[in-house]
């Protein structure tokens, strides 16, 4: 695929799957504070709606004019829940390989450019913590060549670590059942907007060129 800049390109589109993952990381903190019953009274579909408006945007939910309280958050404010952060940018990374199935008026990203902009999510602190993530980026870039439906992103991998390093958020709890069970849906409405917004971007840069 061309571009005006190759470099400039490849940054902007591992930017906005880096801000992806820090929206991720950001909506799933307001989930689980807006889970304690004494809280505002704020319906989810509002948290939701405002941040899968624009997964970018990582200062969305600030708008709603509630700022993340600490100790309604404790349990996530631990080193081994920070973790999450690059875990939550490496699975998006390692689906990259699925933009070679997007087709721009500039063509496709070949497996150099696609392979450039994953390296640069990485270097960026994206990391899969004791292989807590399946999902391969060699496998998942075999699949598309192949042309073998990639599994569809969930939050498996999410409640999975929670289960063995967050203990604290893995008990049964009102807070920690919300969250949980939320997860899965916000999960696969992230990475499914994620996806629309690299083809909008691509598209844009293909335009350009």
């Amino acid at each position: 695929m061309e571009f005006i800049s190759e470099r400039t390109a490849c940054t902007m589109i591992s930017d906005t799957v880096v801000k992806a993952g820090v929206s991720l990381f950001n909506a799933v903190k307001y989930i689980y504070m807006i889970a304690d019953k004494d809280f505002y009274n704020i319906n989810i579909k509002d948290i939701f709606k405002i941040a899968l408006n624009n997964i970018s945007d990582t200062t969305c939910l600030y708008n709603t004019g509630i700022k993340l309280d600490k100790e309604r958050c404790a349990e996530m404010n631990t080193p081994e829940y920070e973790r999450v952060l690059s875990l939550m940018v490496y699975s998006f990374a390692v689906r990259l390989p699925t933009l070679k199935n997007v087709k721009t008026a500039g063509g496709t990203l070949n497996d150099k450019q696609i392979k450039t902009i994953y390296d640069m999510v990485i270097a960026k602190g994206a990391g899969n913590y004791d292989n807590v993530i399946t999902d391969d980026f060699e496998e998942i870039r075999r699949m598309v060549k192949s042309g073998r439906p990639v599994p569809a992103y969930d939050a498996e991998w999410y409640k999975g670590y929670i289960y063995t390093y967050v203990p604290t958020l893995a008990s049964i709890t009102n807070k920690n059942v919300f969250l949980l069970g939320s997860a899965d849906i916000l999960f696969t409405l992230f990475y499914s907007c994620l996806e629309e917004e690299l083809v909008r971007l691509l598209n844009s840069l293909a335009a350009q060129a």
